[in-house]
């Protein structure tokens, strides 16, 4: 599930380590590439909970992470 408000997005997918950044894969298959703050990133290929602000095409400056099951 997917939400967005504006440039504020609110994604669901798993989390894998791409060649140069984080990426989420959605179930839609579609490919966010993550810009992590100053955040704690969690394992890889977990299904996890990202919010943040759109930040170019295919891009998300990621302001928060959880798991899934914390919907």
């Amino acid at each position: 599930m997917n939400h967005s408000n504006s440039n504020r997005l609110r994604l669901t997918g798993k989390l894998t380590k791409g060649s140069r950044h984080y990426v989420l894969q959605c179930e839609d298959e579609t490919m966010w590439r993550l810009n992590f703050q100053d955040l704690d990133i969690p394992e890889e290929n977990k299904d996890v909970i990202i919010e943040g602000f759109k930040a170019g095409f295919d891009a998300v400056d990621v302001d928060w992470v959880g798991p899934k099951h914390a919907l």
